[in-house]
């Protein structure tokens, strides 16, 4: 049942900014928890100011995030902060090929997010970051799951309806159904631009390039922040053009391997993760650890309904597009 009254909404508006802004929201959304918990006052709706633009981590960032955990180690809202820059420093070291650093750090924003689970079973946002991760291996399954997990415990996240509903593009499903997503995810208030820059890629997908780029300027002038982050990696080029977004996403191994045909229409290259066989092996050990420690917290709250997998059917993937929602069979 979702929560209601001033603490859900605080909650609500914690997880929103911290879905969609990251790392910066976050630190708005420990205060907001802050105020819930000791005063227990409504918070007031007001414009939040856009944020900084998220970047890279630093070494000595990463280590006053940890110094700020320790002094908090219950603090589910700093471990899910400190996962958050853990992930975003080990995207940063993949594309350096820097595969020791990016192994470590992922398994380090793992045990992040899933202390921030075993502190608060109800948290959506570990979820949320577990769900791109997967994506960006190539697990689209599991990211579907793990976004699916996020709305279940809490429906009125929006993000977590366009999360769905950009998974689905990628896993080849028909029109129809991602746009069921996305228009459950405006009923409950979620970004206008988010929806709309989903509904560029489902076009874009679909063959439909004028109706794409129509979307995606649609999507610049509700949130000019939209693109400026993609699964919780920044974007190193500003991207200001549709073509500009075909360009990036034909070129991130986050987008383009799940839209081959689009990229190459629009004539542009895929690019693919290229990872040591050592690297793979890893990434199916944190994954295995993962499903194993979900799988125990959530015995212990069946009422929930989280979808946990088996850790014995993890098998190394990689992002590949799906097959059209017309070459697929029925359900």
């Amino acid at each position: 049942m979702t929560r209601v009254g001033p603490r859900a909404a605080a909650m609500r508006c914690y997880y929103e900014l911290m879905a969609k802004h990251g790392e910066s929201s976050m630190r708005v959304g420990s205060l907001l928890r802050l105020v819930v918990a000791v005063v227990g006052i409504a918070v007031a709706t007001q414009a939040a100011p856009a944020p900084p633009a998220v970047t890279t981590p630093t070494a000595a960032e990463i280590a006053t995030l940890e110094r700020a955990r320790d002094k908090r180690p219950r603090d589910a809202s700093r471990r899910d902060e400190l996962g958050s820059a853990y992930y975003r420093f080990a995207r940063a070291a993949l594309d350096r090929k820097e595969f020791p650093a990016y192994e470590s750090h992922l398994g380090k924003a793992m045990a992040e997010w899933l202390e921030s689970l075993r502190l608060e079973p109800e948290n959506p946002a570990p979820h949320t970051f577990m769900g791109m991760a997967a994506a960006y291996q190539g697990r689209i399954d599991d990211a579907v799951d793990s976004f699916y997990n996020a709305r279940q415990l809490e429906p009125r996240l929006g993000t977590a309806y366009t999360n769905i509903a950009e998974t689905l593009i990628y896993a080849g499903r028909s029109a129809r159904e991602v746009e069921v997503w996305l228009e459950r995810g405006e009923r409950v208030g979620v970004s206008a631009g988010v929806v709309e820059l989903n509904y560029c890629l489902l076009r874009w997908r679909d063959g439909e390039a004028e109706s794409a780029a129509r979307h995606f300027y649609r999507a610049l002038k509700f949130d000019p922040e939209v693109v400026r982050v993609w699964n919780e990696a920044p974007v190193s080029t500003p991207i200001k053009t549709f073509d500009d977004l075909t360009q990036y996403c034909c070129g991130s191994p986050a987008c383009g391997p799940y839209l081959e045909r689009a990229c190459t229409k629009s004539e542009r290259t895929v690019a693919r993760r290229e990872l040591p066989e050592e690297t793979t092996l890893r990434e199916l050990r944190i994954e295995m650890d993962r499903r194993r420690e979900l799988d125990r917290i959530y015995k212990e709250r069946q009422d929930l309904e989280i979808k946990v997998k088996k850790p014995d059917d993890v098998a190394p993937v990689s992002p590949t597009e799906a097959p059209s929602a017309q070459e697929q069979s029925p359900p």
